[in-house]
């Protein structure tokens, strides 16, 4: 995200918007890097062994391979969020997170947590279910209401699901 802001910057002054946008974006880009490195500390509270996610669609797989944990498995194996996973696929995934001892999967905040509900009870045991920001801010007072508190919120709602 820091080196698309600060391309997007370079060519907004490019485009005679001015020499502003590409030292805004220098400075949002700075912002994003000291982020990462706050992200880094925070999830270094979870131990190698539970690094791992199931989550209800396939948009933490960038974070997840930033970030060094294992995406297990997702709930709805499509890239779009329209796919409905068949009874052999929750089964799989079912499996998997007994196997591999997931304790939380991370659902959108954007999506209907009803698939995600009947996964974690097909496991069986206590499987929490964390909301995550990933297609949309929140609200003004959700934690999520720019880039940069949703990137915050989601890395301390995750650690505070592996590690309690």
């Amino acid at each position: 995200m820091a080196e698309g802001a600060r391309i997007i910057g370079v060519e907004l002054a490019r485009l005679a918007v001015g020499e502003g946008a590409s030292l805004c974006s220098d400075a949002y880009a700075e912002a994003l890097m000291v982020l990462d490195t706050e992200v880094v500390r925070t999830l270094g509270a979870i131990s190698p062994d539970s690094r791992k996610l199931v989550a209800n669609h396939e948009a933490l797989g960038y974070f997840a391979e930033r970030y060094d944990f294992e995406l297990v498995g997702v709930v709805i194996p499509s890239g779009s969020t329209l796919a409905e996973p068949s009874a052999s696929d929750i089964v799989e995934l079912v499996d998997a997170i007994e196997r591999e001892n997931v304790r939380a999967i991370f659902a959108e905040s954007t999506a209907n947590p009803n698939l995600v509900e009947t996964v974690a009870s097909e496991t069986g045991r206590d499987v929490e279910i964390v909301s995550l920001y990933t297609g949309s801010l929140g609200d003004e007072d959700s934690g999520a209401a720019t880039y940069v508190e949703l990137i915050r919120t989601n890395a301390e709602r995750i650690v505070d699901a592996l590690t309690g």
